[in-house]
């Protein structure tokens, strides 16, 4: 919306110019009669009275036809600012619908995403609950296991090399690396384990 008003200057109108016209033809012929006898002098100043009136006269209408035609001006540009408001208001109108069905929207999502998140801590909640409850199980399994396993050390003859050994189903124990790095000087001769 434009709110800068344009400059109103007056046209130039034929009751103007007679106004001027009438004004300075009465001020000549005054000044032009005034120069005579003392009735000359009368008459100059009856001319210039007469001569004002119809300037007046002249000017009354055209001040009259100014402003009628401003005032038509004036209802116009009303008019056009009103038509202008009425949808500028209609424009806003519609703006603050969508701005509104938007923030339903938003809402209903919002009251979605805060169920699924209720939902979604019972679940954690039963999860966390589940997962107490596995790793107790657990520890239970582990520590009746852990009683009945009985680990027996293991003998090795000493008979046979190193080679022997690593070709079995895994690695050798500590055992028999102990049994290959200190081998028994006598066969009769047994070692005590402590």
């Amino acid at each position: 919306m434009n709110t800068a008003v344009a400059p109103r200057k007056a046209n130039p109108s034929p009751l103007r110019r007679y106004a001027w016209l009438s004004l300075f033809g009465s001020a000549v012929v005054a000044v032009a009669i005034a120069f005579g006898g003392v009735w000359m002098t009368r008459a100059a100043v009856v001319v210039a009275v007469v001569g004002g009136i119809v300037a007046c006269v002249f000017a009354w209408r055209e001040v009259r036809v100014t402003r009628t035609t401003l005032m038509a001006q004036q209802s116009a540009d009303s008019r056009r600012m009103g038509e202008q408001l009425h949808a500028e208001r209609l424009q806003h109108v519609r703006l603050l619908q969508v701005l509104q069905s938007r923030n339903g929207e938003l809402r209903s999502k919002l009251n979605q995403s805060r169920a699924e998140a209720a939902q979604l801590a019972i679940t954690s909640a039963q999860l966390r609950g589940d997962k107490v409850a596995l790793e107790q199980q657990l520890a239970e399994q582990q520590a009746s296991a852990e009683a009945e396993v009985v680990a027996l050390p293991r003998r090795v003859s000493g008979r046979g090399d190193g080679a022997d050994l690593w070709d079995g189903d895994g690695a050798p124990t500590v055992v028999e690396l102990q049994a290959l790095a200190n081998p028994p000087a006598l066969p009769g001769d047994q070692r005590q384990h402590a």
